[in-house]
């Protein structure tokens, strides 16, 4: 039971994977895009090629940068467009007109139904308008109103039993009526086509399409009818069978003879002449919403629809088809390869492959799932790289020959053709093909790095890129069982997402800085002007180089896809754009892909899938630029005549160009330039408005212009203004000025003569006074000198107390010292006369009065000035001050007063109560500051 139930969901899973095909590119617009309701109902392009679409809340227009609402008359739903010359006629509820720009480019509506507003009926719906002639024709279900572009009369016709659809072909109306009948108008008469027969129970009819001498008629639930002088007949084409699960809401025939049909329910179906079916484009390949309003294929082959929500543009004619894999049942595509006339394609969820150059649904190899990193053929074979080690691929399943986990890539070995050599996660190792078999011969001792990029320049070296390590040269030793050699090279610098290819017999290392080709006679890598040029500072995104069988050289860029490729016949290399960006690739950096699958088309790998690019088909985009608006920043008005130079006020001088260049192709990347005064043009990148601020007066032109790939557009604006001086820099002005000047010269002239005999008179009365302060300065300079001598005087008394300082604490510690001997020798008692003779000379009174004349001398007036703030001070008190004053320390007062220090310390104590100080006031401090 298990096993069946496993075995379902197997089947489940793959049959998922058979839904995908490849479809044009599509431009996906949501209502939060274009700011207006969900539902739309009609699209017309002007001879500008902007865009504009009937909206539940009026017209949207769309010029390829900017969406644009401008609400309808009345609030009224619009439900039907037509573009003619510069006007955008539209019908709505009791409602129709049409649309003009002015010269300020700002859309305008003018009513043409309010000239016979009392002869409308009542809830009357335009539904439909074309053009005949000099005419416009307006249709309801009861109406066609007839407005003449020339004479703006109005007539028109009147058909109870209901007008269904009106058509235009070749000059000729017709009209499709409830009845059942098709008739054309001659002469503003009706004329009869013929009936649908009821056993076809035709309710509507689409549209109607002209082949030859004959008609194709479109249905809603039918299908296709051809009338065949007036037989109506079942069109025999397989799109008929598609009716009986669709319902058609709209059909158009585009420029390649195809048909283009939107159904209420399954999206877009696109047919071929013949009626077969090409493609169907629903939601579950990237259409917005199944519910297809109205199909229009505007100027470039791009068909747009008119949804329920939102609107889509499908590229028809690009190059380029996508496959979209949004289930993630596909995964990532991480390499392609064309083998045995199919197209095999390695994810990150396995291995598929499909028939060469056809849209049938993929299928999945067995025995492999899981990341698969590379695909090789060689000799007939073909080899697969996963992550979980090597496999070979035959009859559309994956047989293991090694286990080594993560085969990069492989190489064929030259000269040893049943030899390939191939890069794992951790080392390289040797594959060997014996009896048509390809099996493990061994793994290749003397490299254990991981060897993503490696490529042999002859059958021993082999060089290896590690993008976090450098460049490796190796060697191999005579029977491919070890590499003799292991050197990592100097001349390259290492590169996160760097590359490593051959081409054109050159080995290139590329990375951020460039591309480096390998010199063969010096072994080093020297840069390559040429192929450098595949890359730019502000376009690189990753190292990786892919040379393909059609010898063009790869590279993935920003912006561009670019290839490198000869010549044929001036063997020169040049180098080709393709506007695919990275945000629309969706590449993993250095994990880029492209394969040559078959003709000249190519297969890129993106996160969700992959691009089909055939480059057969690829045709440089012309295109034009448009000047949309121009609006003054500090003015009232809402914008400026676009007809005619500029003249703005001086305050005027903030200025915004709004420009578009109207291409709506997905992968077209439009960059925009700007130029004023004949200055270097300027990229604006895909930003379609410039600013200037605060410009000085002057005159100036701008220029703008638009570029796709390195195509120019077809134009360039030019727009020349002036912004006039401010009232301050007129002629009259200036003149004011110059009579001013000549003024100011004169009285000033007659100031500096007053002036002069003023100064003359002071210059006398400021040399006096010279004088005056020199002698002055003079009285000063002998005060200066006599103050010098002063202090010379006072510097020499402080020196003298200093040694004599000295000198008396020499002497007293060399009698203590000797009084300490003395002491020690016990034939010596106190009654000896020398202890006496000691202590006469330790107690003398004669040191304190030569000190003390010597320190009144160095500091007059201390002791008085000391005696004077604190009277209890004793003679002792006042000795210890001195002592204090000439910031001795304890050690060195204690032999000038005869005591320990420990006896030197109380009397600090005893002096600091004497005095009051607070325990926070230093006592040496306080007495240095008397």
């Amino acid at each position: 039971m298990s096993f069946k139930k496993n075995l379902f969901l197997l089947f489940f899973f793959i049959s998922g994977l058979l839904i995908g095909q490849e479809i044009p590119p599509i431009l996906k617009f949501q209502p939060e895009d274009y700011r207006a309701e969900n539902q739309n109902w009609a699209i017309t392009q002007n001879k500008n090629k902007t865009i504009f679409v009937a909206n539940n809340e009026g017209l949207l227009e769309y010029n390829g940068a900017i969406w644009t609402l401008n609400p309808s008359s009345d609030n009224t739903v619009i439900r039907s467009l037509l573009a003619d010359e510069d006007k955008i006629y539209s019908g709505s509820y009791m409602e129709f007109g049409f649309w003009k720009k002015d010269q300020k480019g700002i859309l305008n509506y003018k009513s043409i139904s309010k000239k016979i507003e009392d002869k409308l009926f009542e809830d009357e719906n335009i539904w439909n308008i074309k053009k005949y002639q000099k005419w416009i024709l307006f249709q309801s279900l009861h109406r066609i109103y007839f407005y003449n572009i020339e004479t703006e009369e109005i007539n028109y016709l009147t058909d109870f039993n209901n007008y269904y659809r009106i058509f235009e072909i070749d000059a000729v109306i017709y009209i499709f009526k409830k009845d059942g009948s098709l008739v054309k108008l001659e002469n503003g008469k009706e004329v009869l086509i013929t009936f649908f027969p009821e056993k076809y129970n035709v309710k509507l009819v689409l549209n109607l399409f002209k082949i030859d001498n004959d008609f194709l008629v479109l249905t809603r639930s039918e299908g296709f009818f051809l009338i065949e002088n007036g037989n109506v007949k079942k069109w025999d084409a397989p799109v008929n069978q598609e009716f009986k699960k669709d319902q058609i809401f709209c059909g158009i025939r585009l420029k390649d003879n195809s048909f283009m049909l939107g159904t209420i329910s399954n999206g877009v179906l696109h047919i071929s002449s013949k009626g077969e079916v090409i493609n169907r484009i629903d939601q579950t390949v990237g259409l917005t919403n199944n519910t297809v309003l109205y199909l229009y294929e505007d100027e470039d082959g791009n068909v747009w629809s008119a949804l329920d929500n939102g609107i889509n543009c499908l590229n028809n004619q690009s190059f380029i088809k996508e496959f979209n894999d949004d289930d993630g049942h596909f995964g990532t595509t991480y390499c392609s390869l064309s083998f045995d006339d199919k197209i095999y394609i390695g994810t990150n969820q396995g291995l598929f492959y499909k028939a060469k150059n056809t849209n049938e649904p993929l299928k999945k190899v067995s025995g492999i799932t899981g990341q698969i990193w590379s695909l090789f053929a060689t000799n007939g074979d073909l080899l697969c790289g996963h992550t979980s080690g090597t496999y070979q691929i035959k009859n559309n399943t994956a047989l293991k020959i090694t286990d080594f986990s993560g085969t990069w890539n492989f190489r064929e070995i030259p000269e040893k053709s049943n030899l390939i050599l191939q890069g794992h996660y951790s080392g390289m190792s040797i594959l060997e093909k014996q009896n048509g078999i390809w099996s493990l011969r061994n793994k290749l001792e003397g490299f254990q790095n991981s060897a993503r990029f490696f490529e042999l320049i002859n059958s021993k070296d082999v060089f290896v890129n590690h993008e976090y390590k450098g460049v490796y040269k190796l060697v191999f030793d005579d029977d491919y069982q070890n590499f003799k050699e292991n050197n990592l090279l100097s001349t390259v610098e290492k590169g996160k997402g760097s590359g490593l290819t051959k081409y054109d017999d050159n080995l290139l290392y590329s990375y951020n800085k460039g591309v480096f080709r390998l010199n063969p006679s010096t072994n080093n890598f020297e840069k390559d002007s040429v192929f450098s040029s595949l890359f730019s500072s502000d376009e690189y995104v990753s190292g990786k180089l892919i040379s393909d069988k059609n010898n063009k050289l790869w590279s993935f860029n920003k912006s561009t896809i670019s290839y490198l490729e000869k010549g044929p016949i001036e063997n020169k290399f040049s180098i080709n754009f393709i506007p695919v960006q990275s945000y629309l690739r969706k590449t993993t950096v250095s994990f880029e892909n492209i394969s040559n699958v078959y003709n000249n088309s190519y297969l890129i790998g993106k996160t969700n899938g992959y691009l089909l690019l055939d480059l057969d088909k690829k045709q440089d985009f012309a295109h034009k630029i448009y000047l949309n608006n121009i609006i003054l920043k500090n003015a009232d008005t809402l914008g400026v005549n676009l007809q005619k130079a500029g003249d703005f006020k001086a305050d005027q001088n903030s200025i915004e160009f709004q420009f578009s260049s109207p291409v709506y192709n997905k992968y077209e990347f439009i960059n925009y330039q700007y130029q004023i005064n004949d200055t270097n043009w300027i990229d604006l990148g895909n930003t379609s408005s410039l600013n200037f601020e605060n410009l000085s007066f002057g005159t100036y032109e701008v220029k703008l212009r638009s570029t796709i790939a390195n195509n120019l557009s077809d134009n360039t604006i030019s727009y020349t203004f002036r912004i006039n001086p401010p009232i301050y820099f007129t002629t009259t002005a200036i003149v004011l000025y110059i009579l001013l000047f000549l003024s100011i010269v004169f009285f000033v002239h007659k100031f500096y003569k007053k002036h002069y005999r003023k100064r003359h008179k002071k210059l006398v009365e400021y040399n006096f006074r010279q004088l005056e302060v020199q002698k002055i300065k003079t009285d000063q300079e002998v005060i200066k000198l006599t103050n010098e001598k002063l202090s010379q005087e006072i510097e020499s008394k402080n020196r003298e107390l200093a040694i004599s300082t000295m000198s008396i604490i020499k002497r007293n510690e060399f009698l203590r010292s000797i009084k300490k001997e003395l002491k020690q020798n016990p034939q010596i008692d106190d009654s000896n006369p020398i202890y006496k003779l000691i202590e006469k000379n330790l107690n003398s009174t004669k040191d304190w009065d030569f000190f003390k004349e010597a320190f009144n001398n160095a500091d007059k007036d201390f002791l008085k000035r000391a005696k004077k703030l604190h009277p209890d001070l004793t003679h002792n008190n006042l000795k210890f001050c001195a002592y204090l004053r000439l910031n001795l320390t304890s050690k060195e007062i204690a032999p000038l007063l005869n005591i320990s220090v420990k006896s030197v310390e109380i009397r600090r104590y005893r002096l600091r109560k004497k005095l009051n100080l607070s325990s926070k006031t230093n006592l040496t401090d306080y007495i240095l500051s008397i």
